[in-house]
């Protein structure tokens, strides 16, 4: 009975591994490079597993950042892309070039909703 209970284990943990090897090592948007741009008065601070603020109105052509704040990863995700993982102190960067509203959220955290409100 314990050699069957070992080989069970054994058999579990390596489920385990590949799992995480093929989310972390083989999802293309965890392993972007993360932008380590300085804020801009177009900070969007992630505290809190909120966004703070959580709309923000800018014109086309500004770029936006956001900043992790928060001891948990998160990301930007907007109905056409998807950010890496922003870990503790990692910035996302994006300009927006065209007017309309864009909502996003935290794909890990989807109770953790923005908005973003472009005009000309």
């Amino acid at each position: 009975m314990n050699k069957i209970l070992l080989a069970l284990i054994i058999v579990f943990v390596i489920i385990i591994l590949v799992g995480v090897y093929l989310i972390y090592y083989k999802n293309p948007t965890i392993n972007q490079p993360q932008s380590q741009a300085q804020p801009t008065d177009n900070t969007i601070s992630i505290k809190n597993f909120a966004f703070s603020p959580g709309t923000i109105t800018i014109k086309s052509g500004t770029t936006v950042t956001w900043l992790n704040e928060d001891s948990a990863p998160h990301t930007i995700k907007f109905a056409t892309f998807n950010s890496n993982i922003l870990n503790n102190g990692a910035t996302f960067q994006f300009t927006f070039n065209d007017a309309g509203t864009y909502d996003y959220y935290c794909a890990i955290h989807p109770s953790m909703k923005g908005k973003i409100i472009v005009t000309n």
